[in-house]
């Protein structure tokens, strides 16, 4: 039997381990993560750790940690795509290396925007001009939206995120927006995804056409809500997975945040995944769609989709 297709569009890697270790074989073990997900799995890969902290503080850093992205991926073609990171601080470096990602090196979208921690506003000039350049390549724009809806660091609450690229999207309807995240945690009664979804038909009356959702947790009640209030092609697998434990790296399916496989709330794994989605009331067709089919339209990946 076929493995099944999954993409998940949001993760982060480091050659650099939490504790100033180096990462050698970082492809070699970042792949054997995918060989051992019993799926036919791609990452959509950003910078984290030390090459984040590089685009924070100089310049010169936003080249150089996207350049790592596409050492990875120009190493393991179809497995791996890139996400272009930038910081709208030191606009011109940025506008260049989105020219050079998309332009020349076929990275998959601008993000993640990490505004909370690069302290900007996405309703602004600077992004704006980046967000456009985005859509002239007609790359979608991946933002981060507080899961927890609380506030991190000295940053705003998700649902002051959410407001915030309101205000964008106003000034660059033309674009595509991914919510990074934005279905997750184990709270109920009621999820907190729920906050997000009213927001965004309030400001909308109904769901945008350019506005995709990140399901981070496949546990969360979140699910459910979000598979009866957002339509299914707009529904995307957005983990947030990390390099931030190991190597070895935890298994696909260990949710952010956890330090083993045992301390994750179910079997990691696609095919639990699969099997949460179904219990959160996805049909066999939606559960393709979340996993693999939108992903792939959204990131024009059509040669994924032929694939037998």
């Amino acid at each position: 039997m076929a493995q099944p297709k999954w993409i998940d569009t949001h993760t982060h890697v480091s050659a650099v381990g939490p504790k100033g270790q180096a990462r050698p074989r970082l492809l070699d073990d970042l792949l054997a993560v995918l060989d051992n997900s019993e799926a036919d799995l791609r990452f959509v890969i950003s910078p984290d750790g030390v090459e984040c902290r590089r685009i924070i503080d100089d310049p010169a850093g936003v080249s150089e940690s996207n350049r790592f992205i596409y050492e990875l991926v120009r190493q393991a073609p179809g497995r791996l795509l890139g996400a272009c990171t930038i910081n709208p601080h030191y606009l011109d470096e940025s506008l260049a290396v989105m020219r050079e990602a998309f332009g020349e090196w076929g990275f998959a979208l601008l993000g993640e925007m990490l505004q909370y921690m690069m302290d900007y506003e996405m309703n602004s000039d600077s992004v704006e001009k980046l967000v456009r350049l985005a859509a002239d390549f007609h790359k979608p724009v991946q933002v981060h939206i507080s899961t927890s809806n609380s506030r991190q660091h000295p940053s705003s609450f998700g649902m002051e995120q959410l407001v915030d690229l309101f205000g964008l999207v106003e000034r660059v309807p033309e674009a595509d927006y991914i919510l990074a995240h934005a279905v997750g945690m184990p709270d109920d009664n009621p999820p907190v995804v729920d906050q997000y979804l009213d927001a965004v038909e309030q400001r909308f009356g109904s769901w945008p056409d350019n506005f995709w959702v990140e399901i981070r947790d496949f546990d969360s009640p979140g699910v459910a809500s979000a598979l009866a209030r957002v339509p299914a092609t707009r529904l995307i697998a957005g983990t947030d997975w990390t390099t931030r434990v190991g190597p070895p790296f935890l298994p696909y399916g260990c949710i952010f945040g956890v330090q083993s496989a045992e301390e994750n709330p179910f079997p990691p794994g696609v095919s639990q995944m699969r099997e949460l989605l179904a219990r959160a009331g996805a049909n066999p067709e939606d559960i393709e769609r979340i996993g693999h089919r939108n992903a792939a339209e959204l990131l024009n990946l059509r040669a994924f989709e032929r694939e037998p």
